[in-house]
């Protein structure tokens, strides 16, 4: 028998399909860049110096690592709310601003690659963002924790 109220159901369904949203948003990316860059690559121009490029791709690898440590912080952060309703939030949050941390390491690979005409830049950091999203995913197990007693077995 299914025990969980209206309000945990909403808040897990809104939180899954927002967190699903940025990830789909990741092939458009690389279809933009697949699209585009080879274009970028035939045409005449100023090349992005490679030590540029390197440095906005280790922008997206901070961004990621940023993303976990943001999500952590913020997930345990939301087991001090004092209300369920406010610790669904907060979690929803956290898993919302997270997604979106690792969403734009995926922004930074397209723009790499628009810049450089090389496919491989957003590919690469699409797929280290898809991988954490995937990784990092929301769990209705800490959803139902957090609208019960969520000291009984804290998340994290």
């Amino acid at each position: 028998m299914n025990t969980a109220s209206p309000s945990l159901v909403d808040a897990a369904r809104v939180t899954i399909v927002v967190c699903l949203a940025i990830l789909t948003s990741i092939p458009f990316y690389v279809a933009v860049a697949w699209m585009v860059a080879g274009q970028r690559a035939d045409a005449d121009g100023v090349a992005l110096p490679a030590v540029l490029a390197w440095a906005l791709a280790a922008v997206g690898l901070a961004l990621l690592a940023a993303a976990q440590a943001v999500w952590a912080t913020l997930k345990r952060g939301a087991a001090a709310r004092p209300t369920p309703a406010e610790r669904l939030a907060s979690y929803r949050t956290a898993a919302i601003v997270s997604f979106a941390m690792r969403e734009s390491a995926a922004i930074i690979g397209l723009v790499i690659s628009l810049l450089t005409g090389d496919l491989r830049w957003c590919l690469a950091l699409s797929g280290a963002a898809a991988l954490a999203m995937l990784l990092g995913f929301p769990r209705s197990a800490d959803m139902v924790r957090l609208a019960g007693d969520p000291a009984a077995a804290p998340i994290g």
